[in-house]
């Protein structure tokens, strides 16, 4: 037992032993660090008061310099930074001290700190002030003002100070080192076996973390000594947690908005490579969302004009604007390449915004404002010639009087017609007109249209025939609205179909919608024409003076768009035309 008992005492003195060396050089080790690091850090933070010395007095030579200002100033930053203060001025004039009277100081031209921070931008330098006769450490940052050198900001502390904090530190580490070798003999073997085993929790908690599982926490045990550690890892994992999600958020809020966007957004990194393009740029360039990202500029987007502007941009760091047209799309795009930085390594932000739909809008009131003006002109010559000729004597000849005032009265008529015509058509298309919708059966309605141009159709011998179904449902619409889409296709069809004609009005019920239905077998449309026949003014043949206006179609399809129904034609020339609209179902 004896034997026993002295071989543990001699393993706990060897054990005390190892413990003394190894926390001996841990505290030589940890005092040198902690020196190192604490002078390194104080010189860092002096180079940061400097700085801020200098930006604090750099206002003062944006005019007039005022000595006694200056000093005023650089006393005050001074007593709050506990340091010495001295602004020089660029030829070593000392234009301020917290610690002399700058009046009687040398010039400062040869001292080192002043040289470095003229030609490095910071200067340090540890010597003996002979004014204060202490051992002092010097910081200098240049005095810029605009990009022009003004003069020295200079900041210092004794180092007696800094030696008295070290020696502190030192103190510390050493009753430090001695505690924690006394606690760690006493409380070792007992500490060591809990210790690692929270710290294996630790770990593995770590590695799972690191893998992705965001929600992996530590269960720390109150009488555990690692309980703090287990506690921040948790924390450390909830704002990790938190902020993965709060970008992954953000992320998708970007790309959303930039999904979304009707304008094309494109990122070229300085090199020329893509690195974000949306699904509005993809569509209006035409690229396929594979192979995009990553691919150089000039070789996905072969544009002359887009190319030019991308590399005016990365070259110059200017932004830079145009208009571009690509020609196998016919798409204009207002273009503007963006630097997204100056001075350093960056990209471009290319934004497209699609103009074609307003070329087109301006392409549209231009031909609008020209058949208005070829539409009424023909009338109005007629018009002027007819009172002409009046107005030199034909105003005796009665009959020949009555025959222009009737000609007169036909063409104003006809500009009037195309006047409240382009009215109905605006009204229409600015969703001013007001429908009152009802109930309405088609069946006396289309009897009432064919009636209408019964005279008409036997002049031409032509038959207009009604097919219904014997339970045709009624639909949801405004009569009179109605009315005018069946008189305006029944009045094309009678006046494009030859005589001994036929023409068909029919009706047919779906599961929303009643189709109706005007066929003829006149003279039909040719293919090119027929996704224009609904425009304004827009006419198959412009030679013929069928008297109409050309609005007639243009105000059967917002009519019933109106209704939300939807036009249709299909047609063969020299075989016949059918159009048909569509009316929802009142029931």
């Amino acid at each position: 037992m004896k034997l026993l008992h002295s071989l543990q005492w001699r393993i706990v003195l060897a054990y005390t032993a190892l413990m003394f060396v190894s926390m001996g050089a841990v505290s030589i080790y940890l005092v040198n660090f902690v020196r190192d690091t604490y002078i390194s850090n104080l010189e860092e933070r002096l180079a940061q008061e400097a700085s801020l010395v200098g930006e604090a007095t750099g206002r003062f030579f944006r005019g007039p310099l005022d000595p006694a200002d200056l000093q005023v100033a650089s006393e005050r930053i001074g007593n709050l930074i506990n340091a010495r203060v001295t602004v020089v001025a660029r030829d070593g004039t000392v234009l301020a001290d917290t610690w002399e009277d700058p009046t009687v100081m040398e010039n400062h031209t040869l001292r080192p700190e002043f040289q470095d921070a003229l030609s490095t931008g910071l200067g340090r330098d540890t010597r003996t002030s002979t004014a204060v006769g202490q051992e002092l450490l010097y910081t200098a940052v240049p005095i810029r003002v605009d990009g022009t050198l003004m003069g020295v900001a200079r900041v210092a502390v004794p180092t007696s100070t800094i030696q008295a904090n070290v020696n502190r530190i030192i103190t510390t580490i050493s009753l430090a080192a001695i505690i924690v070798t006394v606690l760690s003999l006493a409380l070792g073997y007992f500490l060591a076996r809990r210790t690692s085993r929270s710290v294996r929790s630790v770990t593995e908690a770590a590695r799972r973390l690191a893998a992705g599982a965001l929600e992996q926490r530590v269960e720390a045990l109150s009488s555990d000594e690692t309980q703090e550690l287990a506690n921040a890892f948790n924390r450390m994992a909830t704002t990790l947690r938190d902020m993965i999600r709060d970008l992954s958020g953000e992320r998708n809020k970007l790309a959303a908005v930039l999904d979304t966007m009707a304008d094309g957004v494109v990122v070229i990194q300085s090199e020329g490579q893509i690195e974000l393009v949306n699904r509005a740029a993809e569509e209006l360039l035409s690229l396929s969302p594979r192979g995009v990202v990553g691919g150089r500029f000039m070789e996905v987007v072969r544009d002359h004009d887009l190319q030019r502007l991308v590399s005016r941009s990365l070259e110059t760091r200017q932004r830079q604007h145009g208009e571009v047209e690509l020609f196998h799309r016919r798409r204009f795009f207002s273009a503007i390449a963006t630097p997204l930085a100056r001075g350093g390594p960056s990209g471009t932000l290319l934004t497209l915004h699609d103009l074609t739909r307003i070329r087109e809008v301006e392409t549209t009131r231009k031909e609008f404002v020209s058949n208005v003006s070829h539409e009424l002109r023909s009338p109005l010559a007629s018009v002027k010639a007819m009172v002409e000729t009046l107005e030199d004597g034909a105003v005796e000849e009665q009959q020949v009087a009555r025959d222009f005032i009737r000609r007169i009265h036909r063409e104003v008529d006809r500009m009037i017609g195309m006047v409240e015509d382009l009215l109905d058509l605006s009204r229409l298309e600015s969703g001013q007109a007001t429908l009152h919708l009802s109930p309405v059966d088609l069946r006396p309605l289309l009897d009432e249209v064919r009636a209408q141009f019964q005279e008409r159709a036997d002049s031409k011998q032509i038959t207009v025939d009604i097919v219904l179904p014997e339970a045709l449902p009624r639909v949801l619409g405004e009569e009179e609205k109605l009315r005018q889409v069946l008189a305006n296709l029944l009045d094309n069809a009678l006046k494009f179909t030859p005589e001994r004609g036929s023409v068909t009005l029919s009706a047919k019920a779906g599961d929303r919608v009643v189709k109706v239905s005007v066929k003829d077998n006149g003279i039909g449309i040719p293919e090119e024409h027929l996704p224009h026949i609904f425009e304004r003014f827009y006419k198959v043949d412009r030679s013929r003076r069928d008297g109409g206006s050309g609005l007639g179609l243009a105000i059967v399809k917002h009519i019933v768009r109106a209704h939300g129904g939807e036009v249709a034609v299909e047609s063969r020339e020299g075989e016949g035309s059918t159009f048909s609209f569509t009316v929802p179902r009142a029931n």
